[in-house]
């Protein structure tokens, strides 16, 4: 294919193979223009007009299409994240970013430690894939962050609902893709610097990047580092297991934590395909709150030096990937490859303690979780005409887990996992699109048994307990889906989605047994498991015109042998004793609605609102499932207007109100939660320093310095609060762009 332009601002693409192509148009500043081309041969003309953005084109870019749903043909609804909404909302980390889109919401421990929730699922149902790589940081655990530098994220694709089909089993509930970075132009070289400041915490954090292009060479680096302090809450004591304990400072004693994170990436552009490599480190230090192992006493709790000093009990994280995307044409085919690499390590370390009549272990590596993963992704796609689209697929993966320390949760194994997919795509009519697909999935879980000596009198007896057995265990499915689009007219867009997904049970919940102090439990798998089977239904309608945006998501689910971790009622018998989770399997059903709307009022003057609501049931027992996020409403106003004089580009301010129910929906021996509101506000703008642009914003959270409780928190457990007020000041500063 042969790509020539003029002064005049022409394009002639030619050697263009027959088939439908989305062809995207962008310029700086701005609105995304999409477009389906279908080619037969003859010549084809466009006229593609770019307009500047207002405060309703930024969110035009923000979602990258007129429905904001993904492409009107495809029926999965697929919501685009840009980078600069990432950094509008400036907030604590990744997944707290993307939590004001309707139906995702995070688990949190503390505030450097989130992960993602969305309608309700979380932890091996919701799969995250960076450069078409699944993340594999231990993410079973409530208290396992994601291992995302958050500021090295261009772009998001959230997919909500069933998509096992295309991503896999863990896949139930949705995807969060992290997508490359579009390539900059051949010649091109640009940078630029972002630093951030938050009050509540004493957060410091900067991160700079800088890219390139010849061409056919590309590369991209980046650089993070991120420091913070004790958070503040609005709280002067809480109380846990009937005990008044005391907040001092209101300020929770060893929540500081840093982080440090690097990333490059190098590719290659030859005449039918592109290739890159990316190599990314990700480290973090978290303190934890002195409770989170044993009680929580008065003594332990107050500030012992430096409020930034990260003290025991505490989490060291680091993540490192390796991973190669490759994609070329053969004729009217594409193929895509993508290979990676991962080691997952997570050191927990605490002030070591005697077990009963164990001896007193030496050093303070409690638990050392080592992950390595490999994986191998391969997919075919090609049109047949200019109405039939099919798609071939296959993933493996192949992961080995290792321990170590004097605390035991999770013992050795080795996984294979693999599956085959085929996906075919049909336009019944221009405004009708019809697919169908189905996958097979296998598994082996080989997990090596555990023992552990038993001491009396803190000498060895020469007998041992079996903390699990060996487990071999092999699972093999299939999964269905089917989907239409109807787009009605320039106005409405109907999406109906329905599924039959499997999920293969997790090595960790089939064996693990142990105390997991970072979540105030003692967790315990289930070797009998059987695999998941769900049946998926949700309908998405939206309607826009040229001021109003609209769409309603109703959605259901209803699960056989549902896997899920819940209180027992128990107490362990270990040190500290902690309360007894179990991994249970029951039937259960989900149902829940999304809701958004948004209004262009004036020119420049934007309001918007979201609702989101899941319900969950285990249909044995008739009670809730655990960890359900309530009810949440989110409003906002902002005013945007572009100035373009010599100071200023562009200024901007926002409000903010977010409401979250009462959670009395709660299973046996959880803890209901209040509901709470939070109002939050920003202004920001673009300046002028002669040549040098700056973004610079200031942004405020929980501006009422509410006292309240995150239903999802893992710190919910202990009663204690979440933040209080939190003043935020970002800079961008892009560095200058050389040709």
């Amino acid at each position: 294919m042969t790509i020539r332009t003029d002064v005049n601002g022409y394009f002639s693409f030619t050697g263009v193979p027959e088939g439908t192509y989305h062809l995207t148009v962008n310029r700086h500043n701005t609105i995304f223009v999409e477009q389906v081309l279908r080619v037969n041969g003859e010549d084809v003309h466009i006229d593609v007009d770019l307009e500047y953005a207002t405060v309703m084109i930024q969110e035009v870019k923000i979602e990258t299409n007129p429905f904001r749903s993904g492409p009107k043909e495809k029926s999965l609804s697929v919501q685009t994240i840009q980078r600069e909404e990432l950094d509008r909302y400036a907030s604590e980390s990744f997944v707290a970013a993307l939590e004001r889109q309707p139906g995702i919401s995070m688990i949190n421990t503390g505030v450097g430690i989130a992960k993602p929730v969305i309608r309700g699922m979380a932890f091996n149902r919701v799969m995250v894939n960076d450069r078409g790589i699944k993340q594999e940081g231990q993410q079973w655990g409530a208290d396992h962050g994601l291992e995302i530098d958050p500021y090295d994220v261009e772009r998001v694709e959230v997919v909500k609902g069933p998509a096992a089909l295309l991503y896999g089993s863990d896949a139930m509930g949705g995807v969060i893709n992290i997508r490359p970075p579009l390539v900059m132009p051949a010649g091109e070289i640009r940078g630029g610097v972002t630093s951030l400041y938050r009050s509540n915490n004493d957060l410091y954090a900067f991160s700079a990047f800088v890219e390139g292009s010849s061409s056919s060479w590309f590369y991209r680096v980046r650089l993070t580092t991120q420091d913070y302090g004790n958070y503040r809450v609005p709280a002067n004591s809480f109380v846990y297991a009937g005990f008044l304990l005391p907040i001092y400072d209101q300020m929770l004693t060893n929540t500081a934590g840093k982080e440090r994170h690097g990333s490059a990436t190098v590719g290659y552009r030859f005449k039918k395909g592109v290739s890159s490599l990316t190599l990314s480190r990700f480290h973090q230090e978290v303190g934890l709150f002195p409770g989170a192992v044993g009680m929580p006493r008065a003594y332990n709790l107050q500030h012992r030096g430096e409020f930034r000093n990260i003290d025991l009990p505490n989490q060291e994280n680091t993540h490192i990937k390796l991973i190669s995307n490759t994609s070329f044409f053969v004729g009217s085919s594409r193929f895509e490859v993508d290979l990676g690499y991962q080691r997952n390590l997570r050191r927990e370390l605490s002030s070591p303690h005697a077990h009963g009549m164990n001896p007193r272990p030496e050093g303070n590596l409690a638990m050392e979780l080592d992950l390595h993963t490999i994986t191998a992704n391969a997919k075919l796609s090609r049109d047949f005409g200019l109405r039939w689209n099919a798609t071939l697929g296959m993933q493996n993966q192949y992961m080995e887990h290792g321990y170590s320390g004097f605390e035991f949760l999770v013992p050795a194994y080795r996984s294979y996992i693999s599956g085959i997919f085929g996906y075919v795509e049909h336009a019944l009519r221009d405004d009708l699109y019809w697919n169908i697909g189905a996958r097979i999935d296998g598994a082996r879980h080989d997990i090596q048994a555990h023992f552990q000596p038993v001491y009396q009198f803190f000498q060895p007896t020469g007998e041992f307990t079996q903390r699990n057995p060996d487990i071999d265990r092999s699972f093999l499915n299939w999964s269905g889906a089917t989907g239409l689009s109807w787009i009605y007219d320039n106005n409405w867009n109907a999406k109906l989605n329905l599924g039959s997904s499997f999920r293969i049970p997790t090595p960790v919940e089939l064996s693990v047994n142990g105390v997991h102090h970072g979540n105030f439990r003692h967790e315990l798998g289930n070797p009998d498991l059987l695999g998941e089977r769900g049946l998926q239904a949700d309908l998405n309608i939206t309607w826009k015109n040229q001021v109003w945006f609209m769409a309603v998501t109703p959605f259901m689910s209803v699960y056989d042998r549902y896997i899920y971790l819940a209180p027992s009622g128990r107490f362990s018998d270990l040190p500290g004793s902690r309360p007894f989770w179990e991994y249970r399997q029951n039937a259960a059903q989900f149902v829940g609605v999304e809701f958004q709307v948004e209004r262009q009022i004036l020119s420049g003057l934007h309001v918007e609102a979201s609702v989101e609501y899941v319900q969950n049931k285990n249909l044995d027992t008739g009670l809730p499932l655990p960890l359900t996020p309530p009810l949440g409403i989110f409003g906002a106003v902002e005013y945007e207007r572009a100035l373009g004089n010599r100071f200023i580009s562009s200024w901007y301010v926002r409000s903010e109100i977010r409401y979250a129910a009462d959670q009395n929906r709660v299973d046996r021996n959880e803890l209901t939660t209040e509901g709470f509101t939070l109002i939050n506000a920003g202004i920001g703008g673009v300046f002028k320093f002669g040549k040098q642009e700056v973004d610079l914003s200031l942004r405020g959270t929980n501006l009422t310095n509410a006292l309240y409780f995150h239903h999802l928190s893992r710190y919910r457990l202990l009663n204690l609060p979440e933040q209080g007020r939190n003043i935020s000041i970002m800079l961008k500063m892009p560095l200058a762009r050389y040709r």
